[in-house]
């Protein structure tokens, strides 16, 4: 992993570069995938110019793009609307929910909200991969990347409760998976189960780097207030599935980045 901040008013996105070999693909090829998640609403009007400077093939969405209704709030979605229409009218994007897209349709008072909110990026072009699949490349270059919508029990905040899912269910879901397989599951805690499914590479987020970061311990607290979460930011491994967890790009609910900047993965798919 390799970081590079931008100067000027692009230094508070800071990009992590990644190189990912395919062993899979029989051409020499590189395919740049940009990684954006946790947005939350917020509104970063240097994000375009980042991503034009990173040049990406394509931008995968990684879930969390909006605010999900509250008993109190409405949900918060027109910046995430924006920002995704405007990603969409220069490169191929395709998004998979997180746990607030996932809360926001599953809320019967603001469900059609969220539908009109999909339809309307679709018309731009974005692909939503709400437990589903789009293949991409060829025979020589397979690429298939799947977007699994994980449930509420995934993602509750009490740890002892959460119900982690297993490679037999994601298999009924989403099938088996296909060469070069990317998984776009926003919860990083079940990279057992993602690799065990088969998953060559997982993006995801969620735990906003920790909140905050400290050397050498890694992230602070997760959004379930555990101390010092596995799975915050960074490269990991699980057999042959890596997995690269983000630290998103905004916050919410409370509003802390303690050296945690906000960033975008860079990834290089490089075959042989």
């Amino acid at each position: 992993m390799e970081c590079k901040p931008h100067g000027g008013d692009l230094a508070l996105i800071r990009p992590h570069y990644y190189t990912v070999p395919v062993s899979c693909w029989r051409r020499p090829a590189v395919i740049r995938l940009a990684v954006l998640t946790d947005l939350h609403n917020n509104l970063y009007g240097s994000l375009i110019k980042a991503l034009e400077l990173e040049a990406p093939d394509l931008i995968l969405i990684a879930g969390d793009m909006v605010n999900r209704p509250t008993g109190l709030t409405p949900p918060r979605f027109t910046r995430g609307y924006g920002c995704a229409a405007k990603l969409a009218a220069r490169w191929p994007v395709y998004y998979a929910p997180g746990n607030h897209e996932s809360t926001w349709e599953a809320a019967g008072k603001y469900a059609a909200d969220y539908r009109q909110f999909r339809r309307a990026l679709e018309k731009k072009g974005v692909v939503f991969l709400n437990n589903d699949s789009a293949s991409l490349g060829d025979e020589d270059n397979p690429l298939t990347i799947s977007g699994l919508a994980l449930g509420k029990e995934q993602f509750t905040h009490h740890r002892g409760q959460r119900k982690a899912p297993s490679a037999d269910e994601i298999r009924e879901i989403l099938g088996p998976p296909r060469p070069f397989q990317i998984l776009l599951a926003h919860h990083p805690a079940y990279l057992q189960a993602y690799a065990e499914w088969g998953a060559d590479l997982v993006l995801s987020g969620h735990y906003h780097g920790g909140q905050g970061r400290l050397p050498f311990a890694g992230g602070v607290i997760g959004p379930g207030f555990e101390l010092f979460p596995p799975y915050t930011k960074g490269l990991y491994r699980e057999g042959g599935t890596q997995m690269i967890v983000s630290a998103g790009m905004g916050t919410h609910t409370i509003p802390l980045r303690v050296f945690n900047p906000r960033e975008i993965p860079i990834i290089d798919l490089v075959g042989k």
